[in-house]
């Protein structure tokens, strides 16, 4: 259906104009611009799509939570399932700060106290972290060399003159690809369907750019599917959790809904979720959940009175850490309704970081992996969320006169 002369290329022109000029506007105009037909209309995109294969019955951690709680509350005792418990791990994004997760990861191999996991789940940064995690001590030499030898040459390239008149991102995100192509090998992936025959399970979530929700893919489902590209998509998927929005592209993905093929585009879920759990099945009472922050759970205070750019910045990173403590509030939730156990690492509040976190420096890189390891070499997992604990929050404030210990 045509608009008039001007027509869609016209739109587009006017569109990067305006985009040039007010760069602030740019967010907008890209939610607003290209052929939407190729799309899924909202009356198909809200609806709830499935595919799950046979044998799984896929819980959400946020629905067991709130059904346990609602047991609880009218005085009912935790549902005894007849599974075993599961050994849980999440992992969350945080850029550079991979390299602290993966600190971690071999030094919790080397407390011996590391168990196999059942279950494995990873958020931006996290989702590459999470696979090899899930893999096992296996592949910790090569956690240990991706993440202390990164730099973000490797994953991405500035293109901001193409990006602002595409719309798609500021930086190109094929050195990421090529290094997934390449990590991602065969002897991987095959590990990875093998993981997933025995039962376990290996969950990434991405963002669906359109409709602004969180979609959780089963990895190794993919890795078994039997599909031609099987190897492939399971590569997209970790390069679309790892694609920033804004400053990568967002990756397509193609669908097929009720016999019609649409287009989705999908980015980094670290705006909707820092931390998840899925399952193929109930959350066993008696199970252990380990969650592995790739970063700490507060932003450092500032030094004086920030700039406009520096307030907009400072207040979405604020925003994503918050997102972060809440998230691991409602996985304490779960634990507590199944009577299961709750572990967690975070970057220590002392920590001086020297850069930002999409600014990779090996010797910073060096300094983050050190301190992962000693910490879970040395058992030093917290057991309740942040912000939880006595003296943790402050009180109201009924003035302005105050006591600090």
């Amino acid at each position: 259906m045509r608009t008039g002369r001007i027509g869609r290329r016209g739109a587009a022109r006017v569109a990067q104009v305006l985009a040039l000029a007010v760069p602030l506007a740019l967010a907008v105009l890209v939610g607003c611009a290209g052929p939407r037909d190729k799309y899924a209309p909202s009356e198909v995109a809200i609806k709830v799509w499935a595919n799950t294969p046979a044998g799984d019955e896929y819980h959400d951690a946020d629905s067991d939570a709130v059904s346990g709680l609602a047991r609880a509350m009218q005085g009912d005792a935790p549902t005894r399932a007849a599974d075993k418990p599961l050994k849980v791990l999440c992992v969350s994004g945080g850029g550079k700060y991979a390299a602290f997760t993966a600190g971690a990861l071999c030094g919790w191999t080397a407390s011996g106290e590391r168990p196999p996991l059942d279950v494995a789940t990873g958020v931006s940064s996290g989702a590459p972290t999470a696979l090899l995690a899930f893999l096992g001590p296996k592949y910790d030499d090569c956690l240990a060399d991706l993440f202390l030898s990164l730099k973000r040459t490797d994953l991405f390239v500035w293109r901001p003159v193409t990006g602002l008149l595409t719309g798609n991102g500021l930086m190109s995100s094929r050195p990421l690809q090529k290094l997934l192509d390449t990590k991602l090998d065969a002897a991987i992936l095959a590990d990875l369907r093998a993981a997933h025959r025995a039962g376990r399970r290996l969950f990434v979530a991405t963002a669906n750019v359109l409709t602004h929700k969180l979609v959780v893919w089963d990895v190794g489902a993919m890795a078994c599917s039997g599909r031609p590209d099987a190897d492939a998509l399971v590569r997209k998927v970790i390069l679309a959790a790892c694609s920033i929005p804004g400053i990568a592209p967002p990756v397509e993905f193609d669908v097929t809904v009720n016999g019609v093929r649409y287009v989705e585009l999908h980015a980094d879920a670290g705006n909707l979720t820092q931390v998840f759990v899925r399952t193929a099945g109930p959350f066993p009472p008696g199970s252990t959940l380990w969650v592995l922050s790739a970063g700490k759970t507060h932003p450092n205070c500032g030094t004086g009175k920030p700039r406009i750019l520096e307030s907009m910045v400072m207040a979405v990173s604020a925003t994503l850490y918050a997102l972060f403590r809440a998230d691991t509030v409602k996985l304490y939730a779960l634990c507590g309704v199944t009577r299961s156990r709750f572990r967690m690492i975070a970057l220590p509040k002392d920590f001086a970081g020297t850069t930002s976190s999409m600014v990779f420096d090996p010797a910073e890189s060096q300094r983050l992996y050190a301190v992962g390891y000693q910490l879970a070499a040395g058992g030093s997992w917290d057991v309740v969320p942040p912000d939880t604990t006595p003296g943790e929050v402050p009180p109201p404030r009924t003035g302005t006169a105050f006591n600090a210990p």
